[in-house]
């Protein structure tokens, strides 16, 4: 299926690993230029993802910067822009703020994990959207949390919970403004998606705690109908079809990848 997105460009924040890896290089399979940020600490990995989508034909630059700080922001941008031209797609991909009950964290956690799961996305669009605009075509993925429509109780994730409901409703209110220009912006509800990242955390819970990952992990599982953890190619394709020509009337949805996690019928 072509997706019709050749030529394009796509910025992808949190790319060289797990979900945001994987979509770059289905992108780049798609005949778009890719743009590969993460922090210094994954400059190896920025360095590897590039290459193996360079190996399969595609054209992709890697970018180190963190994509919740506003100056790391425009450089990552103002360096996809000169190595492949400005960005018509952008996957915001950032990292969540630790776990946490109500107790346990701090305000000056709270501040910071709005800034870090909201403000980066407006940081992002200031430095992006006029292109978009002017091009009147453009696709914003939020990658989001299941966490933001249904907040969850265990682990206690009282940071992700508020962070990353507030993104979503700045992503509705985006949508609503840049639909009339050709740009869609949809969230991303990711459930519990097997990556490194994700079994790390339940390895450090599992330290906290003294029981095993598997045990932990059977108590999310059990409560999931698929019974399993997603795969990473299942999140890479739902991406890839929002950033499609034919996923052009899809816009200001939240839309769940987590197996049925959810209960609501809507």
């Amino acid at each position: 299926m072509d997706l019709g997105i050749a030529g394009k460009v796509a910025l992808i924040s949190g790319g060289s690993r797990g979900m945001g890896r994987r979509a770059g290089e289905v992108l780049a399979n798609e005949g778009c230029g890719v743009g590969i940020v993460a922090l210094e600490s994954d400059k190896e990995s920025i360095d590897d993802t590039v290459d193996a989508i360079r190996a399969q034909g595609g054209n992709a630059v890697g970018v180190v910067g963190n994509m919740t700080v506003k100056d790391d922001i425009q450089r990552a941008v103002e360096a996809c822009r000169s190595a492949l031209g400005p960005p018509d797609i952008l996957v915001a991909n950032v990292n969540g703020p630790p776990p946490g009950d109500f107790d346990d964290v701090t305000d000056e956690q709270f501040e910071t994990a709005v800034r870090e799961m909201t403000l980066s996305l407006v940081y992002l669009l200031r430095e992006t959207a006029p292109h978009m605009k002017r091009s009147r075509w453009g696709r914003v993925i939020n990658m989001n949390s299941i966490g933001a429509k249904e907040p969850t109780q265990f682990p206690g994730h009282v940071l992700v919970n508020t962070g990353r409901a507030a993104a979503v409703a700045l992503a509705k209110s985006l949508s609503n403004e840049f639909a009339q220009f050709g740009i869609t912006v949809n969230s991303i509800g990711t459930g519990f998606i097997g990556t490194d990242r994700m079994y790390s955390y339940w390895d450090r819970m599992s330290a906290q705690t003294g029981r095993s990952r598997d045990e932990l992990l059977k108590v999310v599982t059990d409560t999931i109908p698929a019974g399993r953890v997603g795969e990473v190619d299942e999140m890479a394709g739902t991406i890839a079809f929002l950033c499609s020509s034919q996923g052009g009337y899809i816009n200001g949805e939240f839309i769940n990848v987590d197996g049925g996690w959810h209960r609501s019928a809507w």
